[in-house]
């Protein structure tokens, strides 16, 4: 696949899976709350499963693996403001927070090749089941994490 954004955009998986498992972890070991620390860390589990097949990925096409730099760091910061904030405005920081990731991901699942297509729509998936996840929050809706059970159970 190429286009010219391929390689920033594939990039930015690496980036948001180390940034996203980052504040997930933080703000989960952060609350004091036991089920939104639960919440926190099926959502960090379905970062670290889709980093585990990013890197995978980039092991069969024989790509090289950039490590991002700051990105859990940052992540760790916001994790940390993340716990200590009020829940809804918590969960509108997540939801907004998935859309240029979603952008860059929908970008490459367009772009796919039919052998990488399940792969990238994964990755889409994955976003916009972080973003289901705080708007159905938001919504006091009970199977909020469904939409991240149902990746994770892939």
């Amino acid at each position: 696949m190429t286009y010219p954004q391929y390689r920033a955009d594939l990039q930015h998986i690496h980036e948001s899976e180390v940034y996203g498992a980052a504040v997930f972890a933080t703000a989960a070991r952060l609350t004091r709350n036991p089920q939104r620390r639960k919440k926190w860390l099926t959502l960090r589990a379905l970062e670290d499963q889709t980093l585990s097949r990013y890197l995978a990925y980039m092991d069969d096409t024989h790509q090289p693996v950039v490590e991002p730099r700051g990105w859990a760091s940052k992540g760790h910061a916001e994790g940390a403001a993340l716990a200590l904030m009020p829940w809804r405005l918590a969960m509108r920081f997540v939801a907004r927070a998935t859309v240029p990731f979603q952008k860059r991901f929908r970008r490459l699942e367009q772009h796919a090749q039919d052998e990488e297509l399940e792969f990238f729509a994964y990755v889409y998936a994955h976003e916009k089941a972080i973003e289901a996840f705080a708007r159905k929050e938001l919504a006091n809706d009970s199977g909020s994490l469904e939409a991240v059970k149902n990746l994770l159970a892939r």
